[in-house]
């Protein structure tokens, strides 16, 4: 597998998505607010993870016009882009990569609000 593979930020987003949902189901079962600094920088590197996906796979897609700061721009202005993005490389696929996406940015909020509702 490439290092530079947009499937290897995938599985970093799915791993650390995991991880920390994982500390946060635990933290709601014993009662207690997770203020680890993993889970207070998850959000900002889930943001880095997903531009650096988004940078590496546009290289596979040439019908992304690209221009000279693109990955400033990207980094910029991923979150209008993102679904932009998708659309133009996946087109109805581009919902569901988008949910899951989603659901792994709120994962470990969905967690922990399922523990404290069986709990």
């Amino acid at each position: 597998m490439n290092l530079l593979s947009p499937s290897v930020y995938l599985v970093g987003l799915v791993v650390g998505s995991g991880l920390v949902a994982i500390a946060e189901a635990v933290a709601a079962w014993h009662g207690v607010e997770l203020s680890s600094l993993a889970v207070t920088v998850w959000p900002f590197l889930f943001c880095v993870l997903l531009v650096l996906w988004v940078i590496e796979d546009s290289r596979k897609h040439p019908e992304i016009y690209k221009p000279f700061e693109f990955d400033y721009l990207v980094l910029l202005w991923v979150i209008p882009y993102l679904p932009w993005y998708l659309w133009r490389t996946r087109r109805m696929h581009s919902v569901l990569i988008l949910a899951g996406l989603l659901v792994l940015f709120w994962l470990d909020t969905l967690v922990r609000y399922a523990v404290l509702v069986m709990r």
